[in-house]
């Protein structure tokens, strides 16, 4: 008998990562676009409460023990993504939370 694997791990939690922002940014009452490709520098797209574009590159949040502290492991952005504006947010699968980077302005609505 042949096994089939048919997602690896990394990108199903990928995905996982990407509704959960979704579901984070609808919830504050953002018209949400999500990207039909898989790859490229923005998974999802949302217009904040202010009128504004806000573009977002999901990532499962990591945290390493350092000093006795939890810290986040931040992932550089591309220069592409710094030239565009797009801030990452990162989603802890578990608890539903998101972080972004860059903070989003209050007058978004989206934190």
């Amino acid at each position: 008998m042949m096994r089939v694997q048919l997602r690896h791990p990394d990108h199903v939690l990928g995905d996982v990562c990407e509704t959960v922002l979704i579901e984070h940014l609808i919830r504050a009452g953002a018209a949400v676009l999500v990207a039909a490709g898989a790859h490229g520098p923005v998974d999802v797209a949302a217009i904040g409460r202010d009128g504004r574009v806000y573009l977002f590159d999901a990532k499962a949040d990591r945290m390493r023990r350092r000093e006795g502290r939890d810290r986040r492991c931040y992932r550089p952005r591309s220069k592409l993504q710094k030239r565009l504006g797009i801030r990452l947010a990162y989603v802890e699968e578990k608890k539903r939370t998101v972080h972004f980077v860059p903070a989003l302005p209050a007058e978004s609505g989206l934190r």
